[in-house]
């Protein structure tokens, strides 16, 4: 479902029962704004289930990248690299996985790609 106004355009994208996503553009706003609902997932199926979101982009950030570690402080990460021991390729994608309470983002010298999260209480 496709609405257009004076201040936003948005679709709304169902994928399932239990998985949808609406996108908005805001007038006059360099901003992209996208939201997922998901859930409840079903479990009846006894097939297991990872919801992952994956953004491409073409910022030249040098393989970094900054989470927040417990909702206040932040930490620049290297994609495939940790600090403290010498990390081997294993899993390309999932080896790179952190979890985040509100917020992460890949930069370069211009542009800025951020992703905020809600809550689990339908912020």
């Amino acid at each position: 479902t496709c609405t257009k106004t004076e201040t936003v355009q948005s679709a709304m994208i169902v994928f399932n029962e239990w998985a949808s996503q609406e996108v908005s553009l805001y007038r006059e706003m360099p901003t992209v704004e996208v939201e997922w609902t998901v859930g409840p997932i079903p479990i009846d199926d006894n097939v297991g289930k990872e919801i992952v979101v994956r953004y491409d982009t073409d910022i030249k950030s040098a393989s970094k990248y900054y989470t927040d570690a417990n909702g206040r402080q932040v930490l620049e990460r290297i994609r495939d690299y940790r600090p403290t021991w010498n990390y081997s390729i294993v899993e390309n994608v999932s080896g790179n996985y952190y979890p985040i309470n509100s917020r992460i983002w890949i930069q370069d010298g211009t542009r800025q790609l951020t992703v905020l999260t809600g809550n689990n209480d339908n912020d």
